[in-house]
């Protein structure tokens, strides 16, 4: 009935639709990024300052919003409607085609879709990161366990996760340490979104690659057979998607280790293992980490993952692994039906 609604909307007035779909675009993103001033909002939409001025004006005119020095906010009367003008906005720009076209084809229960490309605007990536918290606090109950993996994708969805109140949950990072950056590793992500949330969090306090003599002794310590046990417990897990060449240089792999890798046909990597384009996998980092053959068969597998170059990578992982639930944007998501011959 949407469809057929919107396809006589465009056919009888196009002129509306749009301008309609502008408005309802406008008053969504005010609510995602508010106070926000009508020229950064421009710049954030890629639309003409002029056209935010008068959307703008009709919605103040109309009381849906309010404007002060520090930018617009929604009132009230605004909250009321959001829902629906968020809706209509992604309806008329195809996402919600997108997602049941992605959740029939990948067997995905649920598929959410953020609008843009984030390789060509890095702020898509801050969209699907505030989707993705939203999504995944509501997957948590009181008494649940969250294990998360770390990544510039974490670590947004760790920016903006947040919950009213204090929640009963223990978050663990899913692997151990990777690379130099501290601040985007899956144990200082844990450690925030469980402060973030008003939950508990444990450590890992391991470096991501050892030989397997010394992992052994490591996980006899307390500490470590604690965290790796509740690990393997965990109700959802939260990891992020790459493609295998991005991650084995961030790895540091030795150029021998890299190209035997991508003459075994790797494309995409997650949590530490190293899959070729049908899924199956060809290489599994030694690391200290979420044992995917122990995991608990009601856990909860949610992918977050964005930019087109990305597309093959997620497609492999998703093959490979059932989720629960993907979280992505538009680029991936064409490239990925693309990938599978199904008109977008």
């Amino acid at each position: 009935m949407q469809e057929d609604f919107l396809g006589l909307m465009r056919q009888l007035g196009p002129d509306l639709a749009a301008e309609m779909a502008r408005r309802a675009l406008v008053l969504e993103r005010i609510a995602a990024l508010s106070p926000v001033g009508r020229r950064q909002l421009a710049a954030h939409l890629n639309l003409p300052e002029r056209e935010i001025r008068s959307v703008a004006a009709f919605l103040k005119e109309e009381g849906f919003i309010n404007m002060d020095a520090a930018g617009m906010t929604l009132t009230p009367k605004a909250e009321s409607v959001l829902p629906s003008a968020r809706e209509f906005s992604r309806a008329m720009r195809g996402l919600t085609t997108l997602e049941t076209q992605l959740a029939a084809a990948l067997r995905i229960s649920r598929v959410c879709v953020v609008a843009g490309d984030a390789d060509q605007d890095g702020r898509v990536l801050q969209d699907v990161g505030r989707v993705a918290a939203q999504r995944v606090r509501l997957l948590l109950q009181s008494g649940s366990t969250l294990a998360v993996t770390g990544g510039a994708t974490m670590a947004q969805v760790a920016h903006f996760m947040q919950s009213p109140t204090p929640m009963n949950v223990m978050v663990v990072p899913a692997r151990g340490g990777m690379g130099r950056a501290v601040e985007t590793q899956a144990n200082t992500l844990a450690a925030e979104i469980a402060r973030k949330i008003g939950g508990h969090h444990r450590l890992l306090h391991l470096p991501d690659h050892v030989d397997a003599a010394a992992m052994q002794e490591l996980c006899k310590l307390p500490e470590v057979r604690e965290t790796l046990e509740r690990l393997q417990r965990a109700d959802v897990l939260l990891h992020g998607i790459g493609r295998a060449d991005d991650m084995a240089r961030d790895r540091q792999m030795s150029m021998l280790q890299l190209r035997q890798l991508m003459e075994q046909g790797a494309v995409a990597e997650a949590l530490g293992y190293y899959f070729d384009a049908m899924g199956n996998c060809v290489y599994s980092a030694s690391s200290v980490g979420v044992d995917l053959t122990r995991l608990s068969p009601s856990c909860q597998m949610v992918a977050v993952a964005a930019g087109r170059r990305k597309g093959q990578a997620m497609l492999a992982v998703l093959k490979r692994y059932r989720h629960a639930m993907l979280i992505t944007d538009e680029g991936a998501a064409r490239e990925i039906l693309r990938l599978i011959n199904i008109p977008s």
